[in-house]
């Protein structure tokens, strides 16, 4: 135990060694309530089939309309080539689950096998050099995203699913929860919602004061952009 102590400290594992300790910080604070599994979440269009029309219509002589199409076709030819890498990046993105399930659990799956596989590596091919195991991080990094996403596809579907039980995020408000962790109007607590047989944890905020652990609480708004919702004491009748 010692020996994998010190070899995953030394020069050529640190990177992967570095990312897997703030990984296990990050679930440490997650345990504590200062963050959430949705903490470090960004919005993937789905949707990423676009489509750009050019329209253009030039009342003008023949010797002009030759000039005038050949720019239009030029113009909707550029547009389309700038488009190709976004759609393809995203394209990629929902293809690892990145966007399917939250990014932190994504990122725990790549991680902690990325970390391992370079320990494994390291070791068994004698790599003393910096930069070979720098240069080895890149094609193991590769692998590793392919691993992540076997590891990650059932907790796709089962996010899938319960997206589908508990409806869209905008959809809460007027519901009544109970508080989770404690939360108040100026740090992020996590709140229980219980909707058609499933429970959602989700990431709140107060309007005002501070709302303990077991309250009751009316889901005001979502704050889409910081992914959290604002709620209110609750008394329950």
């Amino acid at each position: 135990m010692l020996e994998l102590f010190k070899f995953s400290f030394s020069f050529v594992n640190l990177i992967p060694t570095i990312l897997l300790l703030l990984v296990a910080i990050y679930w440490v604070t997650v345990l504590f309530g200062l963050f959430t599994t949705h903490s470090f979440d960004f919005d993937i269009n789905h949707d990423v089939d676009i489509d750009v029309d050019v329209d253009v219509d030039v009342n003008v002589d023949a010797d002009i309309d030759i000039d005038v199409d050949t720019d239009v076709d030029i113009a909707h030819a550029d547009t389309g080539s700038a488009l190709v890498a976004p759609n393809f990046f995203i394209k990629s993105l929902l293809f690892f689950n990145i966007g399917k399930i939250p990014f932190m659990i994504f990122l725990s799956a790549l991680v902690i096998p990325f970390w391992a596989s370079s320990i494994i590596i390291n070791y068994y091919l004698h790599i003393e050099s910096t930069l070979i195991s720098l240069l080895l991080l890149i094609p193991i990094l590769f692998a590793n995203l392919f691993i992540a996403k076997l590891i990650t596809q059932p907790i796709a579907r089962m996010f899938k699913k319960m997206d589908a039980a508990t409806g869209e995020p905008e959809k809460f408000a007027g519901k009544i929860a109970k508080v989770r962790i404690t939360l108040n109007e100026n740090s992020n607590g996590q709140i229980e919602l219980k909707r058609d047989g499933a429970t959602a944890i989700l990431s709140a905020r107060s309007t005002k004061g501070k709302n303990k652990a077991g309250q009751s609480v009316l889901i005001i708004d979502y704050i889409k952009e910081k992914k959290y919702y604002i709620v209110e004491e609750y008394d329950d009748i």
